[in-house]
């Protein structure tokens, strides 16, 4: 543990020119935001001693086990001096630690040499030689193993079983439902901070335990032909846009419903008394007939939203340290123009890296499940009453204009809330749908009180889901109807002609950073992949992905390819075969290029 802290202060003293910005306060909270994983780190290095130790119980020839338990000890020892300083070095140069890519060019030795010259190596070298000469000597004076004695049998019976526990424990940073991840040591909104507190021993083992794709499985086209299809899929001729709002700089609250499908409303063709109070919201709103999911996860739904990058079949960018931190973000354009950043939720914030994310992300608060003494709770947070009640308690002291994200949770699998049961039935679509009713109601008694808040008047409400779900008419995983969710802008500050008005463009969550900024004047030529749906000209279509396939929705076709079967599994129109032709192009083209982009990034 002294080690690891001595690497942290290397690291941060030979990056020192990035800390000029943080304080002297934030800067020792990266020595405590480290405990947890180095403590984690540390569990793993003492394992395999302790485990030659419990071996020793059972076998007469100690000695051999001595050796090897040091034999061992030194070289852990020598790793972990020297991939902390191969971090350091690499920082400097990448702006991150070692990851996939960088492992990779251990394959050709001489290249590795020859690009580590771009730093002082003879100062990493010197480096390297001192604090190995003081820990080999500082071991060599401390450790002392003697497992000549003889062993009594209770000990052989208790002391295995209590110190394996306590090592699986220390290897998950603690009692926590989820082991620590990277999101633990992500709290600073300065990266050198946070890949300060990033052990370097663990992070390089985690390289191994989750290694990057390498190769891009969705090759359809010549990369040239696929990204010419793609970029022609966003052309729009003119720059032009429909002004909705009736102020400049609106106060936003983007309500993120878990899991609600399109078909939890009668308005987008679902079945009717399951979100009554949506339903009728849309008299006075905007809404979007055809809106779309990019994926089937909150994670996948967060950055599509945010960032306007689509979801991934097989893997989600939010749980790739180097990848999500990359990209373009919406909410971090939003703090530089004027904009303070609340996140509002209740569950397990640290799930799928999403703390790490948000702080990124220059969200100042951030609520969860510690933030309140929540009095009703499922496993995933609590009731969505109290939670829409938080802001409502917080938001009047948050700086205005702000941009604030509230996430529900109650209408989340399996369902088992204690809430109205509006819906008799026994199984679980009935389940989801009482669920489903209660967070519409929770919306609308909090646009109800909401509208006695002095911030009410100035404030655009935005209502979308996370991701649809099979329920309530047993999708399958792959149906475009799976995907399909509401978008809402509520709010005062609607100009009158669009109270009531429906926008039957197709859409999808990608498109949300062009459609919000465009709003606000801001510039969205960063987010490629979104198009703004309030510019009559602007290309309307959805992609999503599911586990290994796509589904593409334009006006004149829906299709739903399998990459498995390498075949179209779902045709929703009969159209000629030259147009089926075409929109499978797009999608095939829209894929391949994602995941090239997916690949490419913190390349």
């Amino acid at each position: 543990m002294l080690l690891f802290a001595l690497q942290h202060t290397i690291f941060m003293l030979y990056n020192h020119t990035e800390l000029k910005p943080a304080t002297f306060a934030e800067i020792l909270s990266s020595y405590y935001y480290a405990l947890a994983m180095d403590l984690a780190a540390t569990s793993f290095l003492i394992s395999i001693p302790i485990l030659l130790i419990i071996i020793s119980f059972f076998l007469k020839r100690k000695k051999i086990i001595t050796t090897s338990i040091h034999v061992v000890n030194y070289i852990l020892i020598f790793f972990c001096i020297l991939i902390p300083l191969i971090d350091t070095g690499i920082y400097s140069v990448w702006g991150s630690k070692l990851n996939s890519k960088a492992v990779s060019y251990m394959a050709y030795p001489k290249e590795s040499f020859d690009a580590l010259k771009a730093g002082p190596v003879w100062l990493f070298f010197l480096v390297l030689i001192a604090e190995c000469l003081v820990l080999f000597y500082s071991y060599r004076k401390i450790i002392r193993i003697d497992l000549t004695g003889k062993i009594k049998i209770p000990y052989m019976i208790i002391f295995p079983p209590i110190i394996i526990f306590a090592l699986i424990i220390g290897m998950r940073g603690g009692f926590q439902m989820y082991p620590i991840n990277k999101s633990w040591v992500y709290y600073s909104k300065y990266p050198v901070l946070n890949n300060a507190a990033l052990n370097g021993f663990w992070n390089f083992m985690e390289i191994f335990v989750s290694p990057d794709e390498k190769e891009n499985p969705y090759k359809y086209f010549e990369l040239e032909k696929a990204r010419a299809i793609t970029n022609s899929m966003h052309k729009t001729e003119k720059d032009t846009c429909e002004h909705i709002l009736t102020v400049p700089h609106p106060n936003i609250v983007l309500i993120l419903m878990e899991s609600v499908s399109a078909e939890c409303m009668t308005k987008l063709g679902g079945e009717p008394g399951i979100m009554p109070h949506l339903d009728s919201l849309t008299k006075n709103s905007l809404w979007f007939s055809d809106f779309y999911a990019s994926g089937f996860r909150t994670e996948q739904g967060l950055i599509a939203l945010l960032c306007g990058f689509p979801a991934q079949p097989k893997t989600t960018i939010l749980r790739k340290f180097g990848k999500f931190d990359k990209l373009d973000n919406m909410p971090k354009i939003l703090g530089q123009n004027g904009y303070s950043e609340n996140y509002y939720y209740s569950g397990e914030i640290e799930f799928a890296n999403t703390d790490a994310f948000l702080k990124l992300s220059g969200f100042s608060k951030i609520l969860d499940k510690t933030s309140y003494p929540w009095h009703k709770k499922t496993d995933w947070g609590s009731y969505d009453d109290e939670l829409f009640a938080s802001q409502l308690k917080e938001s009047a002291n948050d700086k205005q204009p702000f941009f604030s994200i509230i996430m529900t949770s109650t209408n989340h699998e399996p369902f088992d809330a204690d809430v109205e049961k509006v819906f008799k039935g026994n199984d679980r679509a009935d389940f989801y749908k009482n669920t489903a009713h209660y967070t519409d109601k929770c919306i609308y008694d909090y646009l109800q009180q909401a509208a006695s808040q002095p911030w009410f008047n100035n404030t655009l409400f935005i209502i979308t889901s996370d991701h649809a779900h099979s329920y309530p008419r047993a999708r399958a995983a792959n149906d475009p109807e799976r995907h399909h969710v509401p978008l809402i802008f509520y709010g005062n500050v609607l100009k009158p002609e669009y109270r009531g008005k429906q926008i039957s463009t197709i859409g999808s969550q990608t498109d949300l950073p062009a459609l919000l900024l465009s709003q606000l004047n801001i510039p969205s030529k960063e987010f490629a992949k979104s198009n703004n749906l309030f510019n009559k000209y602007a290309p309307g279509f959805a992609f999503y992905t599911f586990d290994n396939g796509f589904g593409i929705i334009t006006p004149q076709q829906t299709l739903v390819f399998d990459h498995d079967l390498k075949q179209v599994v779902y045709r929703k129109n009969n159209v000629a075969d030259t147009v089926d032709k075409h929109i499978l192009e797009y999608g095939k083209a829209y894929l391949e290029t994602l995941f090239e982009d997916y690949l490419k990034i913190n390349n």
